[in-house]
């Protein structure tokens, strides 16, 4: 064995999943309609025989010498007549080789007609319907997604796809549930999101991901990509151990045979321990890449990030779903970018705004691809708005700095790491962690605050964990002012229960310390891990910060078209000190105007957003980006192209939501001090 790519070789070998040609769509199109709907493929398939069949004797009738006037429309119309009452329309002819003709057309007609072939084809039929229904039938399908497994995640993954170029993505499911639960629970995503067309391009498949035969049916070593789910379990270890086995068996199908086709083997793991052994593990014949994705840190490291600046959950979200403004990665030699730097292409992209290069490629956000290669057949002027005469210098600091953590799950360590991390970035803004939870949890706290590693952020005016004695009235013998000086307070999903109740912890703290008087429950992020517990909270707090799985079936969706987003996406939430990420490029960062643009003393007037983006851009050294701004409450993104074909040479600002655009009498974006700033950091 050998390691396994990782890093930034990783980035380099990841190919974006490719346009699917005209081809490889009909066919696609044909297995999908084939699999999900066999009696109207069959249907079809009857129609389109008899058609040929008329047709083909009409091409015959129209050579004959007595039709030579006559035109095709009209040997139709003979042919079929001919094919189903022959005796009423066949003529003695002059002519052989009309009665040669007219003879094998009615042959064909009685024997496309005749009760034995009737028989012959409804026997046929059955046979396909009954392979259909048990799925013996071997799909042919190409440059497709593949899911192992399936999960609560696998809903909102199929959701997010309808806002991505559908004609090219085609999604297979296997697993051991039935099909129709499967339906029904994708169902349910779409009502609840009221939207009425399902994605289409998907087929479903009951089966085990660890038979070679099932694996084969469903035309894996043709993927493009593969996505190994873990089970819905609820032993952590079951979930480890089974997806380490199904890696390796994966890995071991594609080794079998030398296949051209290079697939992306994206891998669900829960800890580190599964994440180090598919990095490592390789067999040598493999053309494949492995992808592991440690979804507790993914999680763990949004939590962080959310609850030191709260405003960033519906902009991380924004940018990692397909709905709106995403990440796009483009090879930059051979494009209109190759010979371009940053601030030289931010003047002339028209919509997509660039980021940072990883490797040999260029980092985007943008509507949809296409709008990457809208540049502007010029450079465009120098920046009207004067620069400072010396180089700005942006002011970051938080307004509050406690944070309550409730609870204890598998994230809370990458939760305290990824805090503790963003201290030793910036010494300046302090940062006090206060532990919470109920009695029987009462020593893995302590522990927490004994560990070397955390001492720092627990190390606080509250340096021992707070114990709830009562889960059905936490306020008893808890100090309120605890709460109402806080930065934000994380609720955690318990994971010592099954599935169906891991949220029931959380909601009661919550549904407790929403009530209190004076709190601003804007500031309370709760994890949820059932969606329909979503609709609960919204039900009192529509503004409620949530931090769901919604966030890892979105990201999933993203690496599945390209694995090197993930690497993109880590970097966004991972702050310098944190040895994970080993590119840490930026970070992703809300900041109010009045405290950004402390040691600037001029207006905060800009003519578009273009011109906003590069005056931040050369006035900090090309140390600051913005991306977007928060007004009233309300996202705006700044890579945003709606039916209009707004542009970055404008100063209206589009919400996420597709809501109603800010629009400034003047024509111009001014910054208020209360409004945030989203930046990236270099």
């Amino acid at each position: 064995m050998k390691k396994n790519v990782s890093g930034s070789d990783q980035t380099n070998q990841a190919n974006q999943l490719s346009k699917l040609t005209f081809h490889e769509k009909f066919r696609n199109k044909i297995s999908i309609l084939k699999e999900n709907n066999p009696s109207a493929f069959i249907f079809l398939m009857i129609i389109l025989v008899n058609i040929l069949s008329v047709m083909l004797s009409s091409l015959l009738l129209l050579f004959l010498p007595e039709n030579k006037d006559r035109n095709f429309l009209e040997m139709m119309r003979f042919a079929f007549t001919l094919m189903i009452n022959p005796s009423g329309r066949y003529q003695y002819s002059d002519y052989p080789i009309s009665l040669i003709i007219t003879t094998v057309v009615v042959l064909l007609g009685m024997i496309s007609l005749t009760g034995g072939t009737v028989g012959y084809i409804t026997n046929v039929i059955n046979q396909i319907l009954e392979k259909s229904a048990h799925h013996k039938n071997k799909l042919r399908i190409s440059n497709h997604i593949v899911i192992l497994n399936y999960n609560h995640k696998v809903p909102s993954l199929i959701y997010d796809y309808c806002f991505d170029e559908m004609e090219n993505t085609y999604i297979t499911i296997l697993s051991e549930k039935s099909k129709e639960e499967i339906e029904m629970q994708i169902a349910n995503v779409f009502s609840s999101h009221h939207k009425k067309n399902q994605f289409r391009n998907l087929i479903i498949r009951r089966g085990n991901p660890m038979s070679k035969l099932d694996l084969d049916h469903i035309s894996l070593r043709t993927a493009k990509t593969v996505l190994l789910m873990t089970p819905n379990y609820d032993n952590t270890i079951d979930q480890s151990f089974f997806v380490s086995k199904l890696f390796m068996f994966v890995t071991w199908y594609f080794s079998a045979d030398q296949n051209p086709c290079r697939t992306n083997i994206v891998v669900e793991t829960a800890n580190t321990n599964v994440e180090t052994m598919v990095r490592e593990y390789h067999l040598e014949q493999t053309n494949q890449i492995s992808v592991p994705v440690n979804y507790n840190e993914i999680l763990g490291k949004i939590m962080a990030v959310t609850a030191i600046m709260p405003s960033l959950n519906d902009v991380l979200l924004h940018m990692i779903s397909f709905e709106g403004v995403e990440i796009y990665l483009k090879n930059i030699s051979g494009s209109n970018s190759e010979n371009l730097s940053i601030a030289d292409e931010i003047r002339m992209q028209k919509t997509a705004v660039p980021l940072f290069d990883l490797s040999n490629r260029r980092v985007y956000i943008a509507e949809n691809e296409n709008e990457i290669d809208r540049l502007k057949s010029h450079k465009t002027e120098k920046i009207k708005k004067p620069l400072p005469k010396q180089k700005l210098i942006p002011c970051i600091a938080l307004e509050k700095s406690e944070i309550i953590i409730i609870g204890i799950n598998s994230k809370l360590p990458y939760i305290l790491e990824s805090l503790t991390c963003f201290m030793r970035e910036y010494n300046d803004m302090q940062i006090h962690v206060i532990l919470m939870d109920t009695e029987e949890n009462k020593a893995m706290l302590e522990q927490y605050y004994t560990d070397k590693r955390y001492r720092k952020i627990l190390n606080s005016p509250q340096d021992h964990p707070v114990i709830i004695h009562d889960i059905f009235n936490p306020l008893e013998n808890l100090d309120i002012s605890l709460l109402r000086k806080t930065n934000s307070i994380l609720f955690l999903s318990d994971e010592t229960c099954a599935a169906s109740h891991m949220d029931e912890k959380p909601l009661l703290f919550w549904s407790k310390l929403k009530d209190i008087e004076n709190f601003n429950a804007r500031d309370c992020i709760v994890e949820i891990l059932d969606m329909q517990n979503k609709d609960i909270i919204q039900c009192r707090n529509k503004d409620q910060v949530i931090v769901s799985d919604k966030f890892l079936s979105c990201m999933y969706a993203q690496i599945g078209k390209d694995p090197a987003r993930l690497d993109v996406i880590k970097d966004l939430i991972t702050f310098q000190e944190d040895a994970s990420v080993q590119m840490n490029e930026c970070n992703l960062f809300a900041v109010k105007s009045g405290i950004f643009f402390r040691n600037y003393t001029g207006d905060l007037q800009f003519a578009s957003k273009r011109e906003l983006i590069s005056w931040v851009y050369e006035a900090t050294g090309q140390a600051y980006m913005p991306l977007g701004c928060i007004k009233n409450g309300i996202h705006y993104l700044f890579a945003r192209m709606d039916q209009n074909s707004d542009d970055l040479d404008s100063a209206i600002l589009y919400p996420k939501d597709e809501g109603k655009p800010f629009l400034s009498p003047d024509q111009k974006i001014t910054l208020e001090p209360d409004d945030e700033m989203i930046f990236l950091k270099f």
